[in-house]
């Protein structure tokens, strides 16, 4: 369906929103792939350089609610520029003052602040911006943009890091930073003169109230915990892969790129895998195939030791969890419906936040304790079947089945 009203600014806002969404989680992993050559720069234990990643987990915990009012009191674009603020001055000071690392730890935590200003932002800039049929389209756009920033600091680091030493890369991740903070700045609009067609929100007053209301929501109680289960599984792989795939013979050479393929994959997952429910106005069918595929997939990844069958498993496993992500989040924002989408998002990405620790940290222990990564691995796969079931007594949201039948 077409809308001759439609403003075509709505790309301009995307394109404008993408490169500081990118950039924050740039700076979130610029660290990650280079852990030992930083601990060895400054002298300080790879415990240590850790923090430099956990501080976004941090950080998002503590503001997501606080980020979630700015842009449900003020409007998102009030949100990006906090978010895009911080992200361009700190990611400044961080490289001048790159040869203490105290300064560092302190810019990083910092930067990680102003990173649910940035990402809770996703279904609010859809729903003022793009008609109905295009939203998850749109989210898929600006979860791809999270993709990419996990994707270019594991490739740029290592190479910036030996060809121009630790303060120039800081630099490099600071330039686009400040660049991209500023195309938010000048371009990035609130709202057309018109808007889209579709479901207009409610503007409520923030509280715990509201909170409170979502949580008497089964819809949205039921996408928040397939939710938890599938990011805390998608960040255990993806942090952990090296760990997964080193016992059963692969090189860390390979581990990269199998985990790379896992990623990639995934950015093309979330662009093809929106547009597609946006076209047919599906939801509940996309994301089932996908959780009945990962558990297949999550069992060879703990199970099969050959190189080029976990580089084509590895990619079909991304494509289907990192595609399927967007359309869970516009689902969850429309059974949350009237609720606004800063805090029905928020509270998506925070539990996300949660289950990514606490995941992480309960793999851990069970390799430790085993002393294989399969057991813990095929923990994941029992918490992926029972997501099936789950997935099987979700409806389709009254928002998307009014969209059918206009069709």
């Amino acid at each position: 369906m077409k809308h001759e009203n439609v403003s075509k600014y709505r790309w301009v806002i995307l394109i404008t929103t993408m490169p500081i969404i990118v950039a924050t989680e740039m700076m979130w992993l610029s660290f990650s792939p280079i852990a030992s050559v930083i601990a060895e720069h400054y002298g300080v234990s790879t415990a240590a350089v850790d923090l430099l990643a956990t501080s976004y987990m941090l950080m998002f915990i503590v503001f997501a609610i606080p980020s979630s009012f700015v842009i449900d009191k003020f409007g998102f674009r009030r949100s990006l520029v906090i978010g895009a603020t911080l992200t361009g001055v700190f990611g400044l000071t961080r490289a001048i003052f790159a040869g203490s690392f105290t300064l560092v730890i302190i810019s990083q935590f910092l930067i990680a602040v102003g990173q649910p200003f940035l990402l809770n932002i996703t279904t609010k800039a859809a729903a003022n911006w793009f008609p109905f049929e295009e939203r998850a389209t749109a989210d898929g756009l600006l979860t791809m943009a999270q993709y990419l920033g996990f994707t270019i600091p594991m490739v740029l680091s290592p190479i910036l890091v030996d060809a121009i030493g630790v303060q120039s890369m800081l630099f490099v991740f600071a330039v686009i930073g400040v660049i991209a903070a500023l195309l938010v700045i000048i371009f990035v609009r609130e709202k057309p003169a018109v808007p889209p067609p579709g479901p207009k929100y409610e503007n409520v007053d923030f509280s715990l109230k509201t909170y409170g209301t979502l949580f008497r929501n089964k819809a949205y109680v039921l996408a928040l915990a397939i939710t938890f289960i599938s990011l805390g599984a998608f960040n255990a792989i993806l942090t952990l892969i090296e760990s997964i795939l080193l016992p059963r013979g692969i090189t860390p050479d390979e581990a990269g790129l199998i985990g790379a393929a896992f990623v990639v994959a995934g950015v093309i997952g979330a662009v093809v895998l929106p547009i597609v429910s946006d076209h047919i106005k599906v939801r509940k069918k996309i994301i089932l195939i996908a959780m009945c595929l990962l558990v297949p997939l999550y069992l060879g990844l703990a199970l099969i030791a050959s190189f080029v069958p976990l580089m084509v498993i590895a990619a079909i496993a991304g494509f289907s969890i990192m595609g399927a992500g967007p359309i869970l989040f516009q689902h969850a924002s429309e059974v949350a419906y009237p609720a606004q989408e800063g805090t029905s998002l928020g509270l998506i990405y925070m539990m996300g936040q949660i289950s990514g620790a606490l995941f992480v940290l309960i793999f851990e222990m069970v390799n430790a304790s085993t002393g294989s990564p399969v057991a813990p691995m095929i923990g994941l796969v029992i918490l992926t079947a029972i997501e099936i079931p789950m997935v099987l007594a979700m409806k389709e949201s009254r928002l998307v089945q009014e969209a059918k039948a206009e069709k």
